[in-house]
């Protein structure tokens, strides 16, 4: 937890990223516990929990922005489409409507995923053509309306 009540993400297993979060956090390995001892872990929670409330979140994020620590900033959902990362790699698409959503991923250069950007069609917009394409006959899909076996809600214009 940040001096801003936020939170940072911290997952450096591997020592090259431990020793990247050592310097960004500015303690100096020989007076720590070795990493990987599990009995040392609750002390050095407490040293890195204090560390991390000593600046705020944007602060902690400059540090590490460009330093490969595997330390990043919990964001929120609003803020994610903005953070500059995804942005840059264009993580996030709009859609006809004008909503915010993750572009699929991977994005591979040769075959990239292209996103729809329509909106979800309405249970029932497609009912009578769906069962027609299936051979069901007019008298057939009435009787099913009718019957209400399935739905049929023809999208109107939103004057």
């Amino acid at each position: 937890k940040t001096l801003d009540g936020k939170y940072m993400a911290v997952g450096p297993l591997e020592p090259q990223f431990y020793e990247q979060l050592l310097k960004g956090l500015q303690l100096d390995a020989g007076e720590l516990p070795p990493q990987m001892s599990f009995s040392d872990w609750p002390e050095m929670r407490r040293i890195f929990t204090q560390r991390f409330a000593s600046k705020t979140q944007a602060d902690w994020s400059r540090i590490f922005d460009e330093v490969d620590a595997c330390v990043t900033p919990v964001l929120s959902f609003d803020q994610v489409s903005s953070h500059h990362h995804n942005r840059e790699r264009g993580s996030f698409v709009k859609n006809s409507s004008g909503e915010e959503f993750p572009r699929p991923a991977p994005v591979l250069s040769r075959t990239p995923a292209e996103p729809c950007l329509a909106s979800d069609p309405v249970v029932g917009e497609h009912t009578v053509e769906v069962l027609q394409e299936y051979g069901f006959t007019s008298a057939e899909i009435d009787k099913m309306l009718s019957d209400r076996v399935v739905e049929c809600r023809a999208e109107k214009a939103k004057l």
